[in-house]
């Protein structure tokens, strides 16, 4: 008789084992689907319902040791404590998988199955399947640029209909698991080709190569996001304003991307091998001087040069065609005719009526640097030099093949940058090319092609009809004075920026584009963890 239900209990005891143990391979499935579920919508690729922002806030209840820790970054209330570095993003849509709060409590259990039916059917009531975003960390904050890992715990429950979870259950398990994260500008239209901290656009538009509206965006740089954070800081017209747009300029209407504390990108994107200008007989970078309105006192010659250990000039009388119309820096000429890139360095650059003509291909763009090459550069004895180029509606500055005097259309083969600090004091759009260093002034047709990456630098348009086939990012932008077309499109249905992209070979540097990104997280790092408690 003993024997009889010794073997009965442990019929009973091995039930109830299986039983416990089935409840919580449902409490793992319930934490599984619950965070496929988050991670559907966070991925979601319809733009309208963008919710990828997300992976960039902490969403947790902190320490419960330490009051205040807490951190639910996503609750539609915290949006003031918690700030996207793209200001005005949508954060009006939040993710269904994990209902927001109105207050600043963490997330409400969320049902997987119906009550009306039952997960198992033990003759008691209905089981169900729920779960709960019980934390989510991340270091992909917007001071990382969105990029990092992020780790979630999804909490899986299996309860009785009526229950409630935060008491009784017949398990619980906890879904441990990491992601990378990773934001990225994900279509060419999204691109900044206008970026800058001091923008005063006026009419300006942005074009493709058959003049209908272009691809791009204007990045708004700024240091604070109170502005934005009120209810009328993203209205269009608010935004034109604060670019020094016309409030009838419907072609940047809805193009304008407030963006806290990102900066513009670095000078290492211009880098297929650094190969400096130097002269044939000489290992010292050269820098460059153009001037023709005879205002240099040292220098006679429209085209200067010396060397960077050297205070004085030589003139280059050799380098002018047409009777001193045009000077032509030539493939053979710059940068002794070597290297996948050439950087030529120049101090200087004032033109009226001379056509400056530099010798660019696919095989050796060139970077024009309005800086000098090193700190050890000597200053030059010509007080005229001016750190800037002033290039009038008579004058003109452009790529072209080699032996043209035709200029190319190759944006992507002539940049024009500055990466040197960042003058003192208050940089406006009253600074000028004759007196303030680092300004870049064109009129005209008088720069048909370039992309223009000043860091410390001022871009300013004349009053004349103006148009640039490029990109303009600096530290500040004056197109205002009148009308200005930045044309995007390049030749063969392609654009400025695709172009770019291929010349300097931006994927295998990882650069993620500078422009509006989207958010995503991509894959795992590491196995998933279950924990039961």
């Amino acid at each position: 008789m003993a024997g009889v239900t010794g073997l009965l209990l442990r019929q009973l005891m091995g039930r109830k084992l299986g039983a416990a143990e089935s409840y919580q391979q449902m409490a793992e499935t319930a934490a599984l689907n619950g965070f496929n579920r988050i991670l559907s919508e966070l991925n979601n690729d319809d733009n309208t319902a963008y919710k990828g922002y997300l992976f960039t806030l902490d969403h947790h209840g902190g320490d419960i040791d330490s009051s205040g820790s807490e951190k639910w970054g996503w609750n539609a209330s915290n949006q003031a404590d918690f700030p996207l570095r793209e200001l005005c993003t949508n954060r009006g849509l939040l993710p269904e998988a994990v209902p927001a709060s109105a207050s600043t409590g963490e997330p409400p259990h969320v049902a997987l199955t119906e009550s009306t039916s039952s997960q198992r059917d033990d003759g008691k009531a209905n089981i169900q399947l729920q779960y709960r975003l019980r934390g989510y960390t991340t270091t992909a904050t917007a001071s990382n640029n969105g990029a990092g890992e992020g780790r979630f715990q999804i909490e899986g429950l299996v309860v009785r209909d009526g229950d409630d979870p935060g008491k009784g259950y017949l398990a619980r398990t906890l879904l441990l698991r990491s992601l990378y994260v990773n934001s990225i500008v994900a279509g060419e239209g999204d691109w900044a080709v206008l970026a800058g901290q001091t923008l005063s656009l006026g009419d300006t538009e942005i074009l493709d190569s058959n003049g209908a509206s272009g691809d791009g965006k204007v990045l708004l740089n700024v240091n604070s996001a109170d502005r934005y954070l009120t209810a009328n800081g993203c209205l269009p017209y608010n935004l034109l304003e604060d670019v020094g747009a016309s409030n009838t300029n419907d072609n940047l209407e809805n193009r304008i991307v407030p963006i806290l504390e990102k900066g513009l990108p670095t000078s290492n994107l211009w880098n297929l091998g650094l190969t400096q200008d130097k002269a044939n007989n000489s290992d010292k970078s050269r820098v460059w001087s153009f001037d023709d309105t005879g205002f240099l006192d040292d220098c006679d010659a429209i085209a200067c040069s010396r060397d960077s250990d050297s205070a004085s000039a030589e003139e280059r009388d050799d380098l002018e065609e047409n009777g001193g119309s045009v000077i032509r820096l030539s493939a053979s000429e710059l940068c002794k005719g070597t290297g996948d890139d050439c950087h030529i360095f120049v101090e200087h650059i004032n033109l009226t009526s001379t056509r400056l003509l530099i010798e660019t291909s696919a095989n050796r763009p060139v970077v024009l640097h309005l800086e000098y090459p090193g700190t050890s550069t000597v200053d030059p004895s010509e007080p005229g030099i001016s750190g800037s180029i002033n290039l009038g509606s008579g004058a003109q500055l452009c790529g072209v093949n080699t032996g043209s005097d035709a200029c190319n259309d190759k944006p992507e083969q002539l940049i024009i940058l500055s990466a040197a600090p960042k003058p003192g004091g208050v940089r406006s759009c009253g600074a000028s090319p004759s007196t303030d260093k680092y300004v870049l002034a064109f009129d005209g047709d008088s720069l048909p092609a370039a992309s223009v990456h000043l860091i410390p630098g001022i871009v300013k348009t004349g009053s004349s009809s103006t148009s640039l086939n490029g990109l303009i990012w600096a530290d500040g932008i004056c197109t205002d004075a009148g009308p200005f077309s930045l044309i995007t499109g390049t030749s063969g249905d392609s654009t400025v920026v695709r172009d770019l992209n291929e010349q300097w070979d931006w994927e295998s540097q990882n650069f993620p584009g500078y422009g509006q990104m989207v958010t995503r997280g991509i894959r795992g790092t590491g196995l998933d963890t279950f924990r039961r408690w």
